[in-house]
């Protein structure tokens, strides 16, 4: 089974310090870390699961991509965008899952 590096676009970068620092807002810094390393263990999954998912059939993850994938984590809170580049997984976006349906 082939193995893809899970990278991060700078957007996604900026997402995940933005869900860190809200998390944080109404919790604490301890648990915003924990919760951030849980959706990081979710998202590594895409080292191996990325080529199975089928592309998106929504129009907003195609912005980010002409074959962006996703992937539902955080208990269906979040939704990560992604494409695959020779070996790598780059997740270019993550949002809201309710943002996705637009």
């Amino acid at each position: 089974m082939k193995r893809y590096r899970v990278e991060y676009d700078i957007e996604a970068e900026s997402d995940i310090e933005a869900l860190v620092a809200w998390v944080a807002e109404k919790t604490s810094i301890e648990y915003s870390r924990r919760y951030i390393n849980r959706i990081f263990d979710e998202i590594d999954v895409l080292s191996y699961l990325a080529p199975m998912l089928p592309p998106s059939k929504y129009e907003l993850p195609k912005l980010y991509h002409p074959e962006a994938k996703t992937l539902v984590v955080g208990n269906k809170k979040l939704t990560v965008i992604f494409h695959i580049d020779g070996d790598y997984v780059i997740v270019d976006k993550i949002l809201p899952s309710a943002l996705i349906t637009y």
